[in-house]
């Protein structure tokens, strides 16, 4: 399994982002962190990260930018994690990370969030191909 996060792994454009806040709302919370994901079935499995900070939380782009860095570092890192299920379920998966905390987490407290969140998304995923 490739330990990068490539080009293709990135959620991007205005579609597909208004997509996930638009109509059923689907989320999983692990303070400071909340994922806003959607699932549907593919015939070619992928998962696509979105990563945000608000600016209303932290004013500096300095910190905004470190904080993305270390949570794309974490879900570089942890993303076999959902990997798995999708393969066996043949499912896509589209996940935005958004933080919510006004303090500059550390990158052990970042990565140990962002692996929990993985973890209940991948359970979801399981359930969703059960169905």
């Amino acid at each position: 399994m490739d330990k990068n996060l490539g080009k293709e792994e990135r959620l991007k454009g205005t579609k597909a982002v208004s997509a996930l806040f638009s109509g059923e709302k689907k989320s999983k919370t692990s303070f400071p962190f909340r994922a806003f994901y959607s699932i549907k079935k593919s015939k070619s499995p992928i998962v696509k990260f979105g990563v945000s900070v608000p600016k209303k939380k932290f004013k500096k782009a300095v910190d905004r930018n470190r904080l993305k860095r270390l949570m794309k570092e974490a879900i570089r890192i942890n993303k076999t994690i959902l990997h798995n299920p999708l393969y066996k379920h043949s499912v896509s998966v589209n996940v935005m990370f958004v933080c919510n905390t006004n303090a500059m987490p550390n990158f052990n407290l970042v990565e140990i969030k962002i692996k929990d969140l993985l973890t209940r998304l991948a359970q979801d995923v399981e359930d969703y191909g059960k169905k």
